[in-house]
């Protein structure tokens, strides 16, 4: 009985380990300016000239909100592609 109930014990926090290993996962590189210069590179002359049109006025959240649409990227990568074309242009 006692042998039985350690082994339970024992089973409990291997599978409590594995749950909060796997929850967690691997941590993933983050993604660095390469990712933001093939964004780039995605969009024409005339969508970046869009992009830089919204930033010329101001509009910095209408222009990321464009990039996405345009590019299918996240919130990140559409901050992070607006902010190198703006230091580009």
């Amino acid at each position: 009985m006692g042998m039985t109930i350690i082994l339970i014990l024992v089973a409990l926090v291997v599978i409590f380990l594995l749950v909060i290993f796997l929850q967690t996962g691997t941590p993933t590189a983050p993604r660095d300016i390469t990712y933001t210069k093939e964004i780039i590179q995605q969009l024409s002359a005339s969508e970046k000239e869009q992009i830089m049109v919204l930033l010329r006025q101001g509009k910095k959240i209408e222009a990321i909100k464009v990039c996405r649409s345009l590019t299918g990227c996240g919130l990140k990568e559409a901050k992070d592609t607006v902010k190198k074309l703006l230091e580009t242009f």
